[in-house]
């Protein structure tokens, strides 16, 4: 009996944010990546006339 009431405590409700903190993580990632890269690009090409 305790585990249905422990069942319907856990109910999910029908909107969750996990979706949305996967998604903000997911562009977090991208943009620390991206600038990262844009680090390593301008450091490569510190010398350029086109930098």
């Amino acid at each position: 009996m305790a585990h249905s009431n422990t069942a319907q405590f856990h109910h999910s409700p029908s909107f969750s944010f996990k979706p949305l903190f996967a998604i903000r993580d997911f562009f977090a990632l991208i943009a620390s990546a991206w600038s990262e890269a844009k680090d390593m690009e301008q450091k490569s090409h510190k010398n350029s006339v086109n930098w």
